[in-house]
């Protein structure tokens, strides 16, 4: 049992730094070809947080392909991550500063926000979500990319970014086995945590998905709570609200998608009854909070003290009740 916990956080640290390698490489190699705003400036922005859940997700849809049931895993890790993100992260860096939102937060993120969610849950109404509902998920994700991709000041703002950035003696060849060097890093990670979160549900006598939702979720979510703290103490709480409300978009629709196409995924019910609206009254929660007052903290502290004590009851909830 120790020993699982130990390869579990092993496989967490080892998703975590992979992702980094990555990120950095492709944002050299961005640099060195002048990339502008095409794709990879925001796929970076917009996927570079999430690497952790898509590698995973990808894991366990090879291995319910070849007949293991640990759907259970990834289901549980995405709603573990994204609840996680939304009342404790947020609320710890609405804590620690003030979190101001732009225009586009109200018109594009925020909608985004309940459109990925609900998306998710009426996928797996039935408790399976088909490869076909994952594929819709997906085209989904990639549509709000294109969106994104094509908005006017956005895409000013990443040309401008990465022509300022722009670094003559860039050796792409070094970069590009960096990438691959995080990727296997990535794959070793992702099996670690899988594999051994499986054995640790068997262990306690408690479902994968309490695994993924209580201890590789919040792990998962690492990269997030790091981009917020550093947002906050640099002035720049911008990019702090982005990173969070961009991975609450990107994962439901993107990272469990590309599992879920891999092989479908069985949905419990006890998750779209408690779990699933559970994630839904954080959601709308944070969301008002940013709604109503164009930021979150500041005088306010009360608004990221009520979103950790929302992760909290969370927690006991479902080791109490809902396990």
């Amino acid at each position: 049992m120790i020993l699982e916990l130990l390869l579990v956080f092993i496989g967490l640290v080892l998703l975590l730094k992979g992702s980094d390698i990555i990120v950095d490489a492709a944002m050299e190699l961005s640099k060195k070809y002048t990339l502008s705003h095409t794709a990879i400036g925001l796929t970076l922005v917009s996927v570079g947080t999430s690497l952790p859940e898509i590698t995973t997700n990808l894991y366990v849809g090879t291995r319910v392909s070849t007949g293991s049931d640990v759907s259970g895993i990834a289901v549980g890790l995405i709603i573990g991550s994204q609840v996680t993100q939304i009342t404790l992260i947020l609320g710890t860096a609405a804590l620690i500063g003030t979190m101001f939102a732009k225009k586009h937060t109200f018109r594009r993120e925020i909608p985004m926000l309940f459109l990925a969610l609900g998306a998710l849950w009426l996928s797996a109404l039935d408790g399976f979500v088909h490869p076909l509902e994952a594929l819709v998920l997906v085209c989904i994700y990639l549509g709000y990319l294109y969106f994104v991709n094509t908005h006017h000041n956005m895409a000013n703002n990443i040309k401008h970014e990465i022509k300022h950035k722009k670094q003559k003696h860039i050796n792409a060849g070094k970069q590009i086995a960096l990438m691959i060097f995080g990727l296997v890093i990535l794959i070793i990670g992702g099996k670690l945590v899988v594999d051994n979160a499986e054995a640790l549900a068997e262990s306690f006598r408690v479902s994968q998905s309490l695994i993924g939702i209580l201890i590789i979720g919040p792990g998962a979510a690492l990269p997030e709570l790091s981009v917020a703290i550093s947002g906050m103490r640099k002035k720049a709480s911008g990019i702090s609200l982005g990173a969070l409300l961009g991975s609450n978009i990107t994962d439901p629709l993107l990272s469990f998608g590309l599992g879920a196409m891999v092989a479908g995924y069985n949905f419990e019910e006890h998750l779209l009854w408690f779990d699933m609206p559970y994630w839904l009254m954080a959601t709308a929660t944070a969301s008002l909070f940013i709604w109503t007052g164009r930021r979150i903290g500041r005088k306010n502290k009360w608004e990221g003290a009520t979103l950790v004590a929302i992760f909290a009851a969370f927690v006991l909830l479902k080791l109490f009740y809902f396990n």
